[in-house]
């Protein structure tokens, strides 16, 4: 095997000079011309050796570097190109159909052109692999950024891929569909385009995403919706206003604001909620909770199924237990998350046991309490099912406590990820010393987006404000449906600022076996973990309808 690493490694080091000369040279893909020059034979001949590779990173690589250097984009590698859309590899996948747009233009009107913007389309189509759609829609946008296609007969504003009939139909079928991943993107790319605006069913498409469980989706709608309103193509100001109109009536504050500034009419005060039955009986509005639905969700509930000393609040308090007292909650389902309809209901049922005059006395908080403890000025009440946390620094009594204290989190439940996982493996990643000696807390601690909190204590111990911080922003920088593609783990495997290749990173690579690191494994594997799970029959347990409640 030793020869087969070697041979490997010359290879991959080859693609580096090579690439590292093709970028920085004066025939760069990051300066595109009208006319593209002559196809570099050395480059050709060492890209057949690397397309030829058994290993489907280097092949990747390969994909990758044609798609950025039009000397590279011989005629010869399009049906390998072509072939590598069925590669068993989805990154080798990805790379191939970044190349679909300098096929495209230099090919349009030919079998091979029409071809490449059938791969483009289904890569849009699908819904399994959201990598490729975002492959499709750089192409569809013709930034020209990192590779993807560059119009060079249409504006920048509107390239060609966006005239396609096809192409614009799946973009307002995928913004107007609530089950759509890539609203965040559709609308960035209509926002950017008149002829995406003017395009027939395009507004009525983006009112829906107004009501998205996505705080900044609704954003980016409203924003796009009132600029169609006040500078968009003609027709569209007629359009907009009874949707603008309707969205004065919106539960979201934000929305009712821009609306009402937009249409310039006072800002009307919010819309009563529907009310929810709880587990008693009672009907409760969702307005009248002063406590946050997203924090409980991520934090609160996952406690009711966690076992302390063998024991759960699911073992004693769901409807169809024995036990009495008015405290019922709805079991998670087989896979143990809970269904968003579940967790309203959840919600409302535990307002039973909370005092909300003085929260902190509530049955909520000091049941599960020690009554005993020495530590601390809280003590707890007796509790049949025993003591779950021995005092007021257990970091679970911290965050229930926090939560009726009005912390709130800003992420909805259809982004939160596993807490739990996030304790016990993640949090540590962001505290460990990469091969310069410094962590990532050591220069993220000022950062915009990803800001990690430094750990409370020298030995390493983070407060559990640090670590829901942490976990917040984190979640701003993954991708749960494409993980290979978040932030969070492409970051620590790219080089530094003004290195070619991969995504820069100022703190440079800080796992040095990259994928195959503990870091990234582990990373990899909490943004695939969901805190909620889909409404279907396989996880929701008992609907409300079914879960009667018992009687005192």
């Amino acid at each position: 095997m030793k020869p087969l690493i070697q041979y490997h490694s010359v290879i991959l080091l080859a693609f580096a000079v090579c690439l590292w000369l093709v970028v920085s040279g004066p025939g760069s893909a990051s300066k595109p011309t009208a006319a593209p020059p002559a196809v570099d034979p050395g480059v050709v001949a060492t890209l057949e050796t690397l397309l030829r590779s058994p290993r489907a990173d280097v092949r990747a690589s390969a994909l990758a570097w044609i798609s950025r250097d039009n000397r590279a984009q011989s005629p010869e590698f399009v049906p390998q190109i072509f072939a590598a859309l069925k590669d068993s590899n989805s990154d080798v996948r990805d790379k191939a159909l970044s190349n679909m747009g300098w096929i495209l233009d230099r090919y349009r009107g030919t079998a091979n052109g029409a071809a490449a913007l059938g791969a483009i389309q289904g890569a849009l189509e699908q819904t399994k692999d959201r990598a490729a759609q975002l492959v499709a829609l750089d192409l569809i946008g013709g930034t020209g950024q990192g590779g993807v296609y560059v119009d060079a007969g249409g504006s920048q504003a509107n390239p060609y891929l966006i005239s396609d009939p096809i192409i614009r139909r799946m973009l307002i079928t995928q913004l107007a569909s609530p089950d759509s991943s890539l609203r965040p993107q559709i609308l960035r790319l209509v926002k950017g385009s008149s002829n995406l605006q003017a395009a027939p069913g395009m507004v009525n498409a983006v009112a829906p995403a107004l009501h998205d469980d996505d705080l900044s989706v609704r954003d980016d709608a409203i924003h796009l919706l009132v600029q169609m309103y006040g500078a968009g193509p003609p027709g569209s100001s007629v359009q907009c206003k009874p949707l603008l109109e309707t969205a004065l009536r919106s539960t979201d504050p934000n929305v009712r604001l821009q609306a009402s500034r937009a249409l310039g009419v006072p800002v009307p005060p919010a819309p009563p909620q529907p009310r929810l039955a709880s587990l008693t009986g009672e009907k409760v509005s969702l307005a009248n909770v002063p406590f946050d639905f997203n924090y409980f969700t991520a934090f609160v509930q996952p406690l009711f199924d966690k076992k302390y000393g063998g024991e759960a609040c699911v073992d004693c308090h769901t409807p169809e237990s024995s036990n009495p007292g008015k405290f019922r909650i709805l079991a998670p389902g087989p896979s143990g998350r809970y269904t968003l309809e579940q967790s309203r209901i959840n919600f409302v049922s535990v307002l039973s046991v909370i005092d909300r005059k003085d929260p902190m006395e509530s049955k909520l908080l000091l049941m599960p309490l020690n009554p005993t403890t020495r530590e601390g000025t809280i003590r707890g009440l007796h509790h049949d099912g025993g003591v779950f946390w021995q005092n007021q620094y257990d970091p679970d009594f911290e965050i229930v406590a926090d939560w009726l204290k009005d912390a709130k989190l800003e992420d909805p439940p259809s982004k939160q990820l596993d807490f739990a996982y996030f304790r016990g493996y993640v949090e540590k990643i962001f505290s460990t010393p990469g091969p310069d000696g410094f962590a990532c807390i050591n220069c993220h601690f000022s950062h915009a987006i990803l800001h990690l909190e430094s750990p409370e204590t020298a030995q390493g111990k983070f407060s559990i404000e640090e670590v829901i911080n942490n976990y917040q922003s984190a979640l701003r920088v993954v991708d749960e449906s494409a993980p290979s593609n978040s932030y969070i783990v492409r970051k620590p495997t790219s080089p530094r600022e003004g290195v070619p290749g991969g995504l820069s990173h100022a703190g440079g690579v800080r796992w040095p076996d990259k994928k195959q690191s503990w870091q990234y494994k582990a990373l990899a594997t909490w943004i695939g973990m969901r805190n909620l799970a889909p409404a279907s029959p396989a996880t929701a347990g008992p609907t409300h309808a079914e879960a009667q409640p018992s009687k005192e």
